[in-house]
């Protein structure tokens, strides 16, 4: 998904890093091109060679964690399903991807919520890739499960992968509007959910 080119740049890598270390202190709204700029030290044009806008590096960010998240996600599943480790240890996997998106100090959940309410085209199609994205690998961990025999294959994997990132997404929301751990989904009923809905 992301543009190799970009996110191996040793500049825009550190551009990224500072950037989400003056996020996890200042906030997604409080934080400014300019705090960007001098904590970097970087020139302006450096930043502006990249980006637009601090809008379209946060979507940087976000893909390139999305991106991380998945294929982190991906060798967790392959590597269970290679170890012959219990259905519940496979679809544990599952439910502690879905429990972390209530992590209130997670860069990519704080991002993600910050840019829901942001009116910019190139963040909406940010967004709409991250989404398109994560269904497609969502769909391919699916097929995974069932090629794998852990999955039913009368499980349509479209559906049930867009059904996932609605849940993912309305964690995430969940999260941002409480931070109450009574509000928190315990990572248990999670795993519950999906063993209910994938078999």
């Amino acid at each position: 998904m992301a543009n190799s080119t970009i996110y191996d740049n040793p500049s825009f890598q550190h551009i990224l890093s500072v950037t989400e270390e003056i996020i996890l202190e200042k906030g997604c709204r409080s934080t400014t091109l300019k705090d960007i700029i001098e904590k970097s030290g970087l020139s302006k044009g450096a930043i502006y060679h990249y980006v637009d806008s601090k809008d379209e590096l946060y979507g940087l960010i976000l893909k390139s964690k999305i991106e991380e998240t998945n294929e982190e996600f991906q060798m967790s599943i392959t590597q269970s399903m290679q170890e012959e480790s219990p259905t519940q240890g496979r679809f544990g996997v599952v439910s502690q991807f879905f429990h972390s998106r209530q992590n209130t100090h997670d860069i990519g959940n704080l991002i993600f919520i910050y840019l829901l309410s942001q009116d910019n085209e190139k963040v909406k199609k940010i967004l709409t890739d991250i989404f398109r994205y994560s269904k497609e690998t969502g769909i391919q961990w699916i097929k995974m499960g069932q090629a794998n025999g852990v999955i039913p294959p009368s499980i349509d994997a479209e559906k049930m992968s867009t059904l996932m990132m609605t849940f993912s997404y309305g964690l995430r929301v969940t999260q941002s509007l409480s931070s109450s751990e009574e509000d928190k989904v315990d990572a248990s009923d999670i795993f519950k959910v999906i063993m209910k809905t994938l078999t």
